[in-house]
């Protein structure tokens, strides 16, 4: 029992963490991206030191320095310290955790390629429906008027006037060229037969609203002439 109790705290190594509280536009100005979007799914990885690393990927909806339309992109990859693989888990005190579609709002440091969370849940915030209102509501101190709360449109006004450019709304991403490729697209055959498909419908409408004012002519033209005919032979016999 006593082994079983060692292998299990030798299996769960903790890293304690010490945050300074700071203010939304200090993690504004500090921080290399900014981003506000959906949390998608996450997996951990082991990084090149052999320390463990939570992937979390999130669909962005408006970013910061993240240059998602250069590199044809609209998810991101976020990383954390610790996590579980291979029945070996690295828990980091502060690092948030996120639900499945849950609107979020991060800073980002880039670092050796990686985009790496922030402040851990310190620089992390959810977006949360107030009245009318957003609030951006932070994962750490929530309850914190101070640091741990900020309205949308002050939050956007902060981005602004601190970095000087406002967040970057990403629609529908294009897909990344890879040099001597050519993008997928439909065969020009499919195009034009799709093309020529709705022009043939069109005439074929335009013909059958056409025939009936064809057919209604000719009627009158007959009953004009059988009335022409029923008249004259009403005068002969007359005389």
């Amino acid at each position: 029992m006593i082994i079983k109790f060692l292998l299990l705290v030798v299996s769960l190594p903790l890293m304690a963490t010490t945050f300074q509280l700071q203010t939304v536009e200090q993690q504004i100005g500090e921080a290399d991206g900014i981003l506000m979007g959906h949390f998608l799914r996450k997996k951990t990885v082991r990084l090149e030191d052999q320390s463990l690393a939570t992937q979390m990927v999130f669909k962005i909806n408006r970013e910061y320095g993240l240059q998602s339309d250069q590199f044809g992109m609209d998810e991101v990859i976020v990383h954390y310290p610790g996590g579980t693989l291979e029945g070996v888990t690295t828990f980091v005190e502060g690092v948030p955790s996120f639900v499945g579609g849950e609107k979020v709002a991060l800073f980002i440091r880039s670092v050796d390629s990686r985009y790496w969370g922030m402040n851990l849940a310190l620089g992390a915030f959810r977006e949360v429906n107030y009245g009318k209102d957003i609030v951006l509501v932070n994962a750490l101190v929530p309850n914190d008027t101070r640091v741990g709360q900020i309205h949308l449109d002050d939050f956007e006004k902060s981005v602004k006037n601190i970095k000087g450019s406002n967040l970057k709304t990403v629609m529908v991403s294009e897909p990344l060229i890879v040099p001597g490729t050519q993008p997928l697209r439909m065969p020009a055959s499919d195009l034009e037969g799709k093309n020529r498909t709705i022009a043939t419908k069109t005439e074929k409408g335009e013909n059958e609203e056409a025939q009936p004012g064809i057919t209604t002519f000719w009627l009158v033209m007959v009953l004009a002439f059988l009335g022409g005919c029923i008249r004259f032979s009403r005068n002969k016999k007359a005389r």
